[in-house]
């Protein structure tokens, strides 16, 4: 490829302004040999120019009232996950403790029932286990389903 190939696709960026120092001093240098591109330069300032004059169209209410609500919704998502994020962590200290306090429990509950009405307690422990993984599990799997619905609902495409 040669530069005036190379040089030609940056011309207009060149006219707008948009490229980097490096590109824009390539860009230069070909416009002082090169009388085309030079004059081509020269067309696309001119045209930015005038295209840069002409007001700018209001925007339809209908899209003002559409950007103000994709907004909205974009700021009730970052809400939400922010939320969601201290659900989780919240859940996750809750689970901690009530495993160390279910253990606890446990440990009273087994040596009391052990020597006052020698029973075994292995079935309730058993059913506290079972129940407790359940709530542990149901409470971030409904967060996760509410954001999924949350998400769907706010999609402004």
């Amino acid at each position: 490829m040669t530069p005036h190939e190379s040089v030609q696709p940056l011309l207009a960026l060149s006219a707008a302004g948009l490229l980097e120092a490096d590109q824009e001093r390539a860009v230069r240098q070909h416009v002082r040999e090169c009388a085309v591109c030079a004059a081509a330069l020269a067309e696309l300032g001119e045209l930015g120019a005038a295209i840069g004059g002409l007001p700018a169209p209001e925007p339809s209410d209908a899209l003002v009232a559409r950007t103000q609500a994709c907004l909205a919704a974009e700021v009730a998502a970052a809400t939400g996950q922010r939320r969601n994020a201290l659900l989780a962590v919240g859940l996750a200290l809750f689970a901690w403790a009530t495993a160390w306090a279910t253990w606890a429990i446990w440990r009273v509950l087994t040596e009391a029932a052990a020597a006052v009405l020698a029973i075994d307690p292995s079935g309730v422990f058993a059913w506290l286990v079972l129940t407790g993984l359940t709530a542990l599990m149901a409470a971030p799997t409904a967060a996760a389903l509410a954001a999924v619905r949350r998400r769907k609902e706010g999609n402004c495409l």
